[in-house]
Parts: structure tokens; C-alpha cells; sequence
């Protein structure tokens, strides 16, 4: 299986994956956190920032994955949701979607884009999630869960192109 990492952060996503998987690229803009991903994958291309990335550049994968920014979602935020600046490059992970059409995909976010605008941002991902091809799973997971001494909630949304099997991994 081959993935993509966006918002990669120090690449905390591709941590949980099993690691005989291939990242075949990275975006990140984060100057420490580029230098840690460059440490642990130092033959993956960063391809910096997702709104300049050139999708048909980039080889192809299985799998995309990515938590982006959720200042604008968060209840601790202005709670500007899809309008903000930084929340509003959800849009960015649709794109690559649609461009690449990976079978799977894993986007993970603050539990606050589900009230954000009174829910109509998620509902308006959701949608634009489904319209691009994708079955859809989704559930609020929080960390003190799994062994993490921190309370920590997160939603995960898992797509799957139509026809692919339910068992997403």
C-alpha cells in the first residue's frame, strides 16, 4: 500500500500505519516539523504547501491521509469553520482527492467541526467527500482510550471508492 501524508505535522498519521506501507510524499510547511519528517523519511519528497501542489506530479497511491488545520473548527477558536483561513484548506485535501482518487482516505480533525456553523461544515465535507467518489465511515475517537493519559477527541472520517471493500485495512 502506498499513501500520501498531507498536513504532516512530524507525521504522526503515517506513525500508525502498518510499516511495510510506502509514503510516497509529504506536505508540510512547518519549518521543525519538515526537518523532523526529512529525519525519519529522508527519501520522501515534502512537497510543501497543499495548495500548490501539483497533483499530477506526484506519484500515485492507495491511500491519503491528513488532519488539516482545525483552528477555525475548534470550540477554543473564532469558530469561523470553512470560512477561515486555516480550516478552509480542508478544500486542499477534496482536491487531492478528486485529482488522484485514491482508493482510501484518512482525514482526521478536532471534534468541534461537527457544531461548527451549526453543523453545517461537516455536513458540507461529508458531502463534498461523497460527491467525490467515496463511501464513508466516521466516528468521534478520543485518546484516554487508547492507553493515552490525555482526554483528546478526534474525528476520523475513512472514505472508500465505490465498489471497494468495506475492511478498509
Amino acid at each position: 500500500m502506498k499513501y500520501f501524508e498531507m498536513f504532516a505535522g512530524v507525521g504522526g498519521i503515517g506513525l500508525g500505519l502498518p510499516k511495510e506501507w510506502e509514503c510516497v510524499g509529504l506536505s508540510e510547511i512547518d519549518k521543525y516539523a519538515s526537518q523532523v519528517l526529512k529525519y525519519h523519511y529522508p527519501k520522501v519528497k515534502n512537497y510543501g504547501n497543499c495548495t500548490s501542489i501539483k497533483w499530477e506530479e506526484v506519484p500515485d497511491f492507495n491511500l491519503l491521509t491528513g488532519g488539516s488545520p482545525c483552528q477555525d473548527f475548534s470550540i477554543a477558536g473564532k469558530r469561523r469553520g470553512l470560512a477561515g483561513a486555516k480550516s478552509s484548506l480542508a478544500w486542499e485535501f477534496i482536491r487531492a482527492l478528486r485529482e488522484k482518487r485514491p482508493t482510501y482516505f484518512i482525514w482526521e480533525n478536532v471534534k468541534g467541526v461537527l457544531s461548527s456553523r451549526g453543523g453545517w461544515d461537516f455536513g458540507n465535507l461529508l458531502t463534498a467527500f461523497s460527491e467525490s467518489g467515496y463511501s464513508l465511515w466516521w466516528q468521534v475517537l478520543n485518546a484516554k482510550d487508547f492507553g493515552v493519559p490525555q482526554n483528546r477527541e478526534r474525528i476520523f472520517v475513512i472514505g472508500f471508492r465505490e465498489g471497494s471493500p468495506k475492511e478498509v485495512f
